[in-house]
C-alpha cells in the first residue's frame, strides 16, 4: 500500500468519524399545572436521589470487594511457582458498574411523565 493511499484512507476515516457525530439534543422539562402533580414530581426527585445514593453505595461495595479479592489473589501467589499459582490462584474480575445510576435518570423521567409533566427533546443549534 502506498504512502499516499495510506494518508488518503486515514483522512477519509477521520472525516467519517467526525461526520458521524450527528446533532445534539437537550431536554425541556415542563411540570404539570396542578399542585398535586408538583408534589408527585417532588417525590420523583426524592426517589431519584435515593436511587443515585444506593448506586454509589453499591459501586463502593463492589470496589471494596474487588480490592479484597485482589489482595487474596496476591496472597495466594506468594511463595508459589508461576505454574502452581496459575493452577490455584484465580485473578478476580472487576465488577464493572451496571449503569444503575443511569437507570435512575430513566426512572425519574418515567415518574415525571406519570405525574403529568412533559419532556420535550430540543435540537441544539450549533
Amino acid at each position: 500500500m502506498s504512502t499516499s493511499h495510506t494518508w488518503r484512507t486515514a483522512l477519509l476515516l477521520a472525516l467519517a468519524l467526525l461526520g458521524g457525530c450527528g446533532p445534539s439534543y437537550s431536554y425541556r422539562y415542563s411540570p404539570p399545572p396542578s399542585m398535586m402533580g408538583m408534589n408527585c414530581i417532588n417525590s420523583c426527585a426524592t426517589e431519584r436521589n435515593h436511587c443515585k445514593q444506593m448506586a454509589r453505595l453499591q459501586e463502593n461495595s463492589d470496589k471494596a470487594l474487588y480490592q479484597a479479592n485482589l489482595r487474596s489473589y496476591q496472597h495466594c501467589q506468594a511463595g508459589k511457582s508461576k505454574k502452581e499459582a496459575r493452577n490455584s490462584c484465580y485473578y478476580p474480575s472487576y465488577p464493572y458498574n451496571s449503569g444503575s445510576a443511569y437507570a435512575c435518570g430513566n426512572d425519574y423521567d418515567s415518574c415525571y411523565q406519570a405525574c403529568g409533566g412533559t419532556i420535550t427533546r430540543v435540537l441544539n443549534k450549533d
